[in-house]
């Protein structure tokens, strides 16, 4: 054999020694990046679970024709959050609300501010193609469980309960039943 003859054999032997330690050390990256491709994936499907709630919506008594309130909820953020204005029709209320999927804890989180002084923080996830959002609170030692369920029906509406527990979940009391239908 020539003297070019094996250095090109050399060559060719050091270039497919090189493409499969490239191969073997790439490999780990590659499955890296399609995992944090499923994780994306999945990350922005749940920061959009709630968008059924979207929406300029009047805000009805369930089961009647009364207006009780307007309500405003857009995307905001680049869609990772919706951002909740609501008015009452009857009052001089107010309140607004944040929400957002937490990708640290797993759970969507709300947080309400209204005029009459009252700050809730809750949080939760889809039940049931529901969003269903609670917390615990304690004050003057008096425990309060609040459950929030926005559920999303056939004709386009949704139907949000407000209910409460005073005896750790035993029996609930509905504090609010309302029907969001699409403003016109």
């Amino acid at each position: 054999m020539t003297r070019l003859q094996f250095t090109d054999l050399n060559t060719k032997n050091m270039r497919l020694r090189l493409l499969v330690f490239l191969l073997i050390c790439l490999a780990p990256f590659s499955t890296v990046l399609m995992a944090q491709q499923q994780n994306a994936e999945e990350l922005k499907f749940k920061q959009h679970q709630f968008d059924f709630w979207v929406g300029k919506w009047d805000v009805y008594k369930y089961g009647t024709d009364s207006i009780v309130g307007k309500s405003h909820i857009e995307s905001i953020i680049d869609g990772v959050a919706l951002q909740e204005n609501y008015s009452s029709t009857r009052y001089p209320y107010k309140g607004k609300s944040l929400n957002k999927y937490n990708q640290v804890t797993g759970k969507w989180q709300q947080f309400w501010v209204d005029n009459g002084g009252l700050t809730l923080e809750i949080e939760g996830g889809i039940k049931d193609g529901k969003m269903v959002m609670g917390n615990r609170v304690e004050q003057n030692g008096q425990i309060t469980h609040n459950r929030i369920t926005w559920a999303p029906l056939d004709d386009g509406t949704v139907r949000q309960t407000w209910d409460i527990s005073q005896d750790e979940g035993k029996n609930w009391q509905t504090v609010f039943d309302g029907i969001y239908r699409a403003r016109e």
